[in-house]
This record gives structure tokens, C-alpha cells and sequence, in this order.
């Protein structure tokens, strides 16, 4: 079959939709599909077209200031996805795909869908929102496809009760064979991995550790990413009692990433917002149990309860030390947990599942 990945943003951009759309597509190229992905350019001087791991990118927009626009408030430049939008629609009249798969980003792209793609269409709902905007959308853009998927099982219910469509689960998924798992003895110190940004709340994280570090907490914590936040943090760590015994590593290679998954005792996320974190899938696959905060849009916490693979604890500084401590005193039962969870989330499986509903689907059916 053919697909067609319509998404905001692609390698090189990082991030964990990135992610998603192209390991996704490569997996399915490994099981002998056509995968063509129509994204925005997010930074100047990309190439229009190009092959990366048998994948086709099709960079329809790229005005070299996508992800800062004159009018910083927009957040994106609207001229971009415009531009985006169009071209999405010319590709989709051709008729020349089997299957869309379309992100939730940038949503006007929904729009953009002609009729006669529709029936053979599903949305990915990659988080919710709560604004009375956003839940206007995602009551009514799921009527506007052929069907519904999402990135896990809490953002699907979201979806099915706001807009009264069924809503499938596709996660972001894994490659489980390239992951290890130290034993108990092995392991120390607690773990972040990913983006710094306001709303991954890394104060939160940094604080906690420093109650459970007095408390008794064996190992540091380890911070590796960059981002926006990454001055922030640093001051923030600076100020901590026990500075001495945290790590900001910034951005950290694969081989050295798998490292850090594999020998801590504990991956600390205390993220405000997200959807189906790429990050809690490669914990599990690493046997490291996870703490995350029950934010009402942080969708890591329906993960780790649907999965039994850490803990999930209020807000505070005092509720995520404990949860800490817990975590890596109970930490042989929830790496059990995360490994045999480990296993539904590999690509193979995701792929599989979407390869099927496409061929059910590609005449509209």
C-alpha cells in the first residue's frame, strides 16, 4: 500500500511526534509499504523532497521562520500552515495514496482534506487540550475523517466522549530489542530524559530530589536534554541544597541515552503536559519504573496507570519526593511490570495494526 503521513513538523525537528510519524512510516517501509510524509520546514535551507530511511519527506511550506513568527503570541507562522494546507489539499485530490494518516498538528490541515480522502482517513490525537477552543475541535474535527486513533487509551476516551466517534490507540512505540535492563544492584540516582521547556516543570523534579536526597535516596539525579529551559534549569539546580548531587548534561547521544535508561533506578517526569511520552515506552523496555504528576493534561499518568509500570503523585514537591522514594524501593515489582508492557509497544505490533485498518479502509470501506 501507499500512505500518505500529512504532520506538522519532521526529522530533523525533534520532538515526540517527530518521533512517531517516522519511526512509524520506517516500520512500515520494512514491511514493504510506500510511506510519502508531507510536513512544514521548520528551519531555512531544508530540502523540498527527500529520502530519509526509505521514507519520502515532502516539505510543502518551509518560509524559514515557522516556529517563530513576527507575532510571537501566534506561537507558528499561520502563512506556513496556509501554505500547508493547500498543498495538502492538491496531494490528496491526486488520489495517489491508499491511507492518510494525519497528525493532530497543525489542525487547519484537517480542513484542508478533500472529500473524496476522507473515508480512507484517520486522525491521530497525539494530547488534549482543555481551553474551550481546542475542545470545540477536538469535539468536531473526529467527524471530519474516515476514523480516530490515538496515543494512548486516556486521550482516546477523551476523544470518543467530546466528539462521539470511536477512537482507536496507536502509542508511540519502540524498538524493544535495542533496550537493556540492569538488575536492582545496579542501578542508582534519578533519571530525566527530554526536552527543557516551561512546561515540563523541571522545578518540580529538581526540588523533589532534593527532599529525597535528605531523606535517604541513593544516587543523583540526571538530567539530560536541551531546550528553551536550559539556562533555567541550571539556576534552578544552582539553588538547590543539594547541587552537588545533580547533573545537567544536556543533550545526550543514543548510545549513551540507552545507558542512562538501563543503570538508574528512576525516571522522574513532572511534565504539566503531555500526550503518550516517548520516554515512558523506553523506561519500560529498560525496566526503569516511572514518577510522574497527575496534571489533568499530562497524559503519562493514564500510561503509567494503564501499564502499572511506576507511580503517579500529586503536585508537590513533598508528593513527588515520596514518590521517589517509593519507586525506587518497590522498583523490582514495576520493572516487571514494564517490560512484559514493553512488549504491545514495539513498532512491529503498531504497524501491523495500522497496515491492517488501512487495507480494511483504502476503498472507503
Amino acid at each position: 500500500m501507499r500512505f500518505a503521513f500529512l504532520t506538522e513538523l519532521y526529522f530533523p525537528s525533534v520532538g515526540g511526534q517527530e518521533v512517531f510519524f517516522q519511526e512509524l512510516g520506517e516500520a512500515l517501509v520494512r514491511r514493504g509499504h510506500t510511506v510519502d510524509v508531507y510536513c512544514i520546514g521548520h528551519v531555512p535551507d531544508l530540502p523540498d523532497v527527500e529520502v530519509i530511511n526509505g521514507v519520502t519527506v515532502h516539505r510543502e511550506a518551509n518560509s524559514g521562520r515557522y516556529k517563530t513568527p513576527k507575532i510571537k503570541a501566534l506561537r507558528r507562522n499561520w502563512s506556513d500552515i496556509a501554505k500547508y494546507s493547500a498543498g495538502i489539499r492538491r496531494v490528496a485530490a491526486r488520489g495517489e495514496h491508499d491511507f492518510y494518516l494525519l497528525n493532530e498538528w497543525p489542525l487547519m490541515h484537517v480542513l484542508a482534506l478533500p472529500a473524496s480522502a476522507r473515508p480512507r482517513s484517520a486522525l491521530h490525537w497525539c494530547e488534549i487540550r482543555e481551553d474551550l477552543l481546542l475542545r470545540t475541535l477536538q469535539a468536531q474535527f473526529p467527524k471530519l475523517v474516515g476514523s480516530n486513533f490515538a496515543v494512548g487509551e486516556a486521550v482516546a476516551a477523551a476523544i470518543t466522549e467530546q466528539s462521539g466517534r470511536e477512537c482507536g490507540v496507536l502509542p508511540s512505540g519502540i524498538e524493544a530489542t535495542r533496550y537493556r535492563a540492569a538488575e536492582g544492584a545496579e542501578r542508582s540516582g534519578v533519571l530525566y530524559v527530554g526536552r527543557l521547556a516551561p512546561h515540563k516543570n523541571l522545578p518540580l523534579l529538581i526540588d523533589a530530589f532534593g527532599l529525597a536526597a535528605e531523606r535517604g535516596f541513593v544516587g543523583d539525579l540526571v538530567i539530560a536534554g536541551a531546550g528553551p529551559s536550559l539556562d533555567d534549569v541550571k539556576a534552578t539546580v544552582r539553588q538547590s541544597p543539594v547541587a552537588d548531587r545533580v547533573q545537567v548534561l544536556g543533550s545526550v547521544d543514543e548510545a549513551r541515552k540507552l545507558d542512562l535508561l538501563a543503570t538508574s533506578s528512576v525516571l522522574g517526569m513532572p511534565s504539566k503536559r503531555e500526550g503518550f511520552p516517548r520516554v515512558i515506552a523506553e523506561a519500560m523496555a529498560s525496566g526503569l519504573p516511572v514518577v510522574t504528576a497527575d496534571f489533568t493534561e499530562n497524559g503519562g499518568k493514564d500510561v503509567v496507570k494503564q501499564y502499572g509500570a511506576g507511580i503517579v503523585c500529586g503536585q508537590t514537591p513533598v508528593a513527588f519526593a515520596d514518590a521517589l522514594l517509593d519507586a525506587q524501593a518497590g522498583w523490582e515489582g514495576y520493572a516487571q511490570a514494564g517490560r512484559a508492557g514493553a512488549v504491545d509497544l514495539d513498532w512491529t505490533h503498531i504497524a501491523e495494526k495500522l497496515e491492517k485498518h488501512a487495507e480494511m479502509n483504502r476503498h472507503g470501506g
